[in-house]
């Protein structure tokens, strides 16, 4: 797939086969529950992302509210001020991110913006792995161009702080994030929920926006705190 020309086909193959495992583990309960992140584990780290604002964000909050409304379990649901797009997932967690980190990657996405148009993407069906459940999203080729930038920018550096985040990857995707799963039961009627909104048009953004963001999760919360954003 060439980065500068999104294949929907293929993604749309990509989250339907996603599902097709997500439900079951769903359905049965077999999904592996994604702890807390410790000091130098690879996820939950820092990352550059879109918040969803306006009337896209609040028709995205109902679908998260909606879903764990259905689940027997308690997990991680994204509250409406932690719903985001992520452009990049840059490094691991960390108690706490140096400032040479932080102005390390705000230096990267500064160039990375030059010249580039808006970023966009559209959001059709809900959907989830065995990971967790999100909104499908089908990016424009500016947000697959900004990636690749920020690929190639690491390439000489690696990561600064934990080895972790997308390291050598581009995203192909455009999802949303709703619920990462903290309980191992069955949570059939949320599954049944995702089915039943497949193919729902929840409309697209379009920004020249993105910000850097660190992660604090508890048990039941994402809570996303921004650092700084970048405009162009």
């Amino acid at each position: 797939m060439s980065i500068v020309d999104p294949d929907h086909s293929a993604l749309r193959t990509n989250y339907a086969q996603q599902w097709t495992e997500g439900s079951i583990a769903f359905r049965d309960g077999t999904f592996h529950p994604d702890p807390i992140p410790r000091d130098g584990e690879s996820r939950f780290g820092l990352s550059l992302v879109v918040r969803l604002e306006g009337p896209f964000g609040e028709r995205i909050a109902e679908e998260s509210a909606a879903i764990a409304a259905l689940c027997r379990g308690a997990h991680l649901n994204y509250a409406p001020s932690d719903l985001h797009m992520t452009v990049r997932s840059v490094e691991g967690f960390q108690d706490t991110v140096p400032q040479h980190q932080i102005d390390h990657y705000l230096g990267q996405l500064k160039r990375a913006v030059e010249g580039l148009g808006p970023i966009a993407a559209s959001f059709r069906g809900l959907g989830g792995s065995r990971g967790g459940l999100y909104v499908r999203g089908f990016p424009n080729p500016a947000l697959l161009e900004l990636r690749r930038r920020l690929r190639d920018a690491r390439v000489p550096f690696g990561n600064l702080g934990p080895a972790g985040g997308d390291g050598d990857r581009c995203r192909d995707n455009a999802h949303v994030s709703v619920l990462v799963p903290r309980e191992a039961v069955p949570e059939p009627e949320a599954a049944a929920y995702i089915d039943s909104r497949t193919d729902v048009d929840f409309g697209s953004i379009r920004c020249n926006e993105v910000s850097l963001v660190v992660w604090r999760p508890d048990l039941r919360a994402a809570n996303i705190e921004e650092i700084e954003s970048i405009s162009w």
